[in-house]
């Protein structure tokens, strides 16, 4: 739902540091851009480990969950160094997931210098994400194809991908003063508004069915599905707080559209 490809990249400014300094900062880089962009907090820990050994440490201890990540890199000569991630949003960016599971391997592979690193990096920072017209034709047809699929009409799925343009529109602004989970209430009282005004003034037919429609934009499936193999891998710290947060947003999604039915008074149809 969010969109962190959009926040604007802070200058960039010459490092300074040990050596064991600069080799954890690369591998800390490598391992946010997977972790942000949708990887699991395994492969996460594995790049991070191998960029380590790779550059020379002699030991790593990593520690991640869904919102931190902790390394402690020990070289031979006896230098270390911790630093620590905070993340604050995620996404599946999948190409951007693949660029930094690319860049992963490449440093593992030719072990380029530190300052080639940092470049390959930014690099990957500023690639461009998806045009927005791409978003919101995709957020038509799937809130179209849904609300048709489980029994709609065509005016059900016309209705419905309207209403997904508006969603897509909500979902791209950010509000800084709110979180997450209040968005998302937000964003599905607004949908559930607009979907009893479209069959009040006659652009839809079924109710239930253009709600289906729209609903199906916000359900954090992915997120659960990736919580559950998080859990399945042993991972049961990461899998629970995603398992939390994804039933959470499940709430948030009930309450707005509940909300958003009460007030306008339509009913299922």
């Amino acid at each position: 739902m969010t969109n962190p490809d959009k926040l604007p990249l802070p200058e960039v400014t010459p490092y300074t540091g040990t050596y064991a300094d600069n080799v954890a900062r690369i591998a800390l880089d490598v391992g946010e851009g997977l972790l942000t962009n949708g990887a699991d907090v395994h492969r996460v820990e594995i790049a991070i480990e191998k960029i380590c050994r790779t550059y020379g440490a002699a030991h790593i201890d990593v520690f991640t969950i869904h919102s931190l990540i902790l390394a402690a890199v020990y070289m031979p000569d006896g230098t270390h160094s911790t630093q620590s991630r905070r993340i604050f949003e995620t996404s599946n960016n999948l190409t951007r997931l693949e660029l930094y599971n690319a860049l992963s391997r490449k440093l593992c592979e030719e072990k380029p210098s530190i300052d080639h690193a940092d470049e390959e990096i930014q690099a990957i920072k500023k690639e461009g994400s998806y045009p927005f017209f791409l978003t919101l034709i995709a957020y038509v047809i799937s809130a179209g194809s849904f609300a048709i699929f489980f029994g709609g009409t065509l005016r059900d799925g016309i209705s419905a991908g309207l209403i997904g343009i508006i969603t897509a529109l909500l979902d791209r602004i950010r509000i800084d003063q709110i979180n997450k989970m209040v968005k998302t209430m937000l964003i599905s009282f607004v949908s559930g508004a607009l979907s009893c005004l479209s069959v009040h003034i006659g652009i839809g037919q079924n109710l239930d069915m253009i709600i289906i429609g729209t609903i199906m934009l916000l359900i954090p499936g992915l997120s659960l599905g990736n919580a559950m193999r998080d859990l399945l891998s042993g991972d049961t710290l990461t899998g629970t707080l995603k398992s939390v947060q994804a039933i959470i947003i499940a709430v948030m999604m009930v309450l707005g559209y509940a909300l958003a039915l009460l007030i306008a008074g339509g009913g299922l149809k």
